[in-house]
């Protein structure tokens, strides 16, 4: 019943005080909603719109003969590589081993880890390979029990650490679309590996323009950090992502883009880089 898998667990931070501020937001509720259906993207192919149409006229264009059995055989394989839970605040993506679906596991967490960056949350979790059940309505095995006690354990901070057998399977995959998936992985002052969801990169990958979610979110950081400037010592959460948005900013910087400045009580800005 086990088989080898890449195992994700994330927690999208805040996501009860989201819901609560959606109650009377219909286009926040919509974010969200489009959010979650999309981030799952290792939702099983046919949960998806038309796969198989979709994925024949591909291979027509092609000229693949026989589009529509290579079709078939195409979302027969995906089904069986890719799967995603989403429960509350919590979703499990989990991928067999090959490089296309660990492609997609990896770009299903950037675009999540951005996407809630825009609605101003972060997401925190861990990414193991071992053994794993993961079927459309159940999920269990070491390997989430492993992602789960990374994200509670290790992670601590607003980041997916990847765990060195994950992080061994994701660097060895280079796809053209893509490039090298190592790039989207950064080592953290503590030595864990996490995913690099600010990299200009990442960005372009997930269809964003880097200069405006830059800014966006810039100016939610620099409000959640003015209203934790009266908390001595400074919140730990914030102050990780503060140095992380600095840093990625002084690698690529924005054009009249300011680092951000942490507010420490009764004393100047402490700027992090």
């Amino acid at each position: 019943m086990y088989e080898q898998r890449l195992c994700a667990f994330v927690d999208i931070l805040g996501f009860r005080e989201l819901i609560g501020h959606s109650l009377d937001r219909p286009h926040l509720q919509q974010q969200i909603r489009q959010l979650l259906r999309e981030v799952v993207l290792a939702k099983p192919v046919w949960d998806r719109d038309s796969p198989v149409d979709l994925i024949e006229a591909r291979l027509r264009d092609q000229g693949v003969q026989d589009p529509r059995s290579e079709a078939d055989r195409t979302v027969a394989r995906n089904a069986i590589a890719e799967r995603g839970t989403n429960f509350s605040d919590s979703l499990v993506l989990s991928v067999k081993p090959e490089a296309e679906a660990i492609c997609r596991l990896v770009t299903s967490l950037l675009f999540l880890s951005r996407g809630a960056a825009e609605l101003g949350h972060y997401v925190r979790g861990g990414v193991c390979q071992g053994l794993l059940c993961h079927e459309e309505d159940l999920c269990f095995g070491p390997a989430l029990i492993a992602a789960y006690d990374l994200e509670q354990k290790v992670a601590f901070y607003p980041r997916i650490v990847v765990a060195p057998e994950a992080h061994e399977a994701i660097a060895a995959v280079d796809m053209a679309v893509v490039g090298p998936l190592a790039s989207y992985i950064r080592t953290d002052y503590d030595g864990e590996r996490f995913l690099h969801f600010l990299s200009p990169h990442a960005m372009d990958l997930v269809g964003a323009f880097r200069e405006e979610q830059m800014r966006e979110i810039r100016r939610e950081l620099e409000r959640q950090l003015l209203s934790a400037r009266h908390c001595n010592p400074p919140r730990p959460k914030l102050i990780w992502l503060a140095r992380y948005f600095n840093s990625v900013l002084k690698e690529a910087p924005v054009a009249d883009m300011p680092s951000l400045p942490i507010y420490v009580r009764h004393r100047p800005f402490l700027k992090l880089v």
